[in-house]
C-alpha cells in the first residue's frame, strides 16, 4: 500500500510539473513570484511573532535580504530557462535578415514559444519555396528573352546584312574597273559587313545556341568548346562518351550555362593549362564535371563573396533549382573540380543525336 501511495504521489508530482512546464512564460514568472512571496510572508510572520525583541528585528532584516536575493535568483533561473529559445530564434531571424534561411528547432514546453517557432519555420519554408519559384521564373524568362533576341538577330538582322552584301556585289559588278576608288570603298564595306556578320553569329550563339534546342547538349558543347579553344588560352577537352541520352530542355539549358560559367572561371582565374569537361547521362541522372589544373581557391569564400547571378553562385542557384547536388573540390596549387549531379525521371530521357547528324549542324 505504501508503495502504491508513493507511486501515485510520484505520478501526481510529474503531472503537476508537466502542467507547470506547459504554462506560458508570464504565468511561470507570476507563479514563481507568488510562491516566493507566500513563503516570505509565512516565515516573516513566524519570525516576527517568535522573536519580538531586538534579535527578532535583526533576524527579520536578514530574512528580508535573503528573500530578496532568492526572488532575484528565482526570477533569473526562470527567465533564463524560458527565454533561451528566444535567443535561438533571434539568431535565426538575424540569419534570415542576411538572406540565410534556416529553420529553428526549439525544445521547449512553452506553448507560445512552440507556436512562434512553428510560425517562423513555416515562414522560412514559404520564403524558400517562393525564392526558388521566383528564381526559376526569372531564369526561364531570361532564357526566353535570349532566345527571342537570338532569333531576331539571326532571322532579321543577319538576313538584312546578307541582302546588303548581295547589293554590294551587284554594285561592284556594275561599277567595273572604271572607278577604282569606288570599288575600293565597296570592297572595304564588304569586309566590314563580313566582320559584322561574324560577330552577330557569335553573339547569337552566345545568347542562345540554336542547336541547343534542335540537336541537344552534346553537339552544342562540342561546338562551344571548339570555338572557345580557337580563341586561345588553355586546352579544353570534352569527354562525352557516356552522354548517350538527351535530357529535358530546361536541364540541357542549365548544364550548358553551368559549363559556360565553369569554363569561363577556369580560363579567367585558374591560370591552368588544361580544362576537361565530362558529361554522363543515364535514365535516372545526368552528371557534369569541369576539371582544371590551375592554382585553386577556397570555394566557400568564393561563393560567399560572389555577386548574385555571377560565378559560382550562379552555378549553385541553377543546380538547386533542379534539385541537384553541387560539389566543388579545390585546393591551392592543386586545381579545381566542379561536380554537378542532377536526378531525373526515366521517362524524361531519349537517345542523343548520332555523330552523323551532329556533323550536319557544326557551325563554321
Amino acid at each position: 500500500m505504501a508503495g502504491d501511495a508513493a507511486t501515485s504521489a510520484g505520478h501526481a508530482h510529474r503531472s503537476l510539473g508537466a502542467r507547470l512546464g506547459e504554462r506560458p512564460i508570464i504565468e511561470k514568472i507570476l507563479i514563481a513570484n507568488a510562491v516566493i512571496i507566500l513563503i516570505g510572508a509565512v516565515f516573516g510572520t513566524y519570525f516576527t511573532r517568535r522573536f519580538a525583541d531586538q534579535s527578532g528585528i535583526a533576524l527579520t532584516a536578514i530574512f528580508f535580504i535573503c528573500g530578496v536575493g532568492i526572488t532575484v535568483l528565482a526570477n533569473y533561473v526562470v527567465l533564463r530557462a524560458a527565454l533561451r529559445p528566444l535567443v535561438q530564434l533571434s539568431k535565426a531571424m538575424e540569419s534570415a535578415h542576411k538572406g540565410e534561411l534556416q529553420e529553428v528547432h526549439i525544445e521547449t514546453s512553452d506553448p507560445d514559444l512552440r507556436r512562434v517557432s512553428r510560425s517562423f519555420n513555416e515562414m522560412c519554408r514559404r520564403l524558400e519555396q517562393e525564392s526558388i519559384t521566383y528564381s526559376a521564373k526569372l531564369l526561364s524568362s531570361i532564357e526566353e528573352e535570349r532566345r527571342r533576341i537570338g532569333r531576331e538577330l539571326h532571322d532579321d538582322t543577319s538576313q538584312t546584312l546578307a541582302a546588303v552584301m548581295v547589293n554590294l556585289d551587284l554594285v561592284d559588278k556594275a561599277v567595273g574597273g572604271e572607278t577604282p576608288a569606288v570599288r575600293e570603298r565597296v570592297a572595304t564595306s564588304k569586309d566590314l559587313l563580313r566582320y559584322t556578320l561574324g560577330q552577330i553569329k557569335l553573339l547569337v550563339y552566345d545568347l542562345r545556341p540554336v542547336m541547343l534546342d534542335d540537336f541537344g547538349l552534346v553537339p552544342t558543347l562540342r561546338w562551344y568548346i571548339q570555338s572557345y579553344s580557337e580563341s586561345g588560352g588553355p586546352s579544353i577537352e570534352l569527354d562525352d562518351e557516356a552522354a548517350t541520352l538527351r535530357v529535358p530542355g530546361d536541364i540541357e539549358t542549365a548544364l550548358f550555362r553551368i559549363t559556360q560559367e565553369a569554363i569561363a572561371n577556369a580560363v579567367r582565374h585558374s591560370g591552368g593549362t588544361k580544362v576537361v569537361v565530362r558529361l554522363e547521362t543515364a535514365p535516372s541522372f545526368v552528371s557534369l564535371a569541369v576539371i582544371d589544373n590551375g592554382r585553386g581557391f577556397d570555394p566557400h569564400e568564393a561563393i560567399r563573396h560572389s555577386q548574385p547571378g555571377l560565378g559560382l553562385l550562379s552555378i549553385k542557384e541553377r543546380v538547386e533549382l533542379l534539385d541537384g547536388t553541387l560539389n566543388i573540390e579545390s585546393h591551392k596549387g592543386r586545381g579545381t573540380r566542379v561536380y554537378v549531379f542532377i536526378p531525373l525521371p526515366a521517362e524524361d530521357t531519349r537517345p542523343a543525336p548520332s555523330p552523323d547528324n551532329e556533323l550536319k549542324v557544326r557551325v563554321p
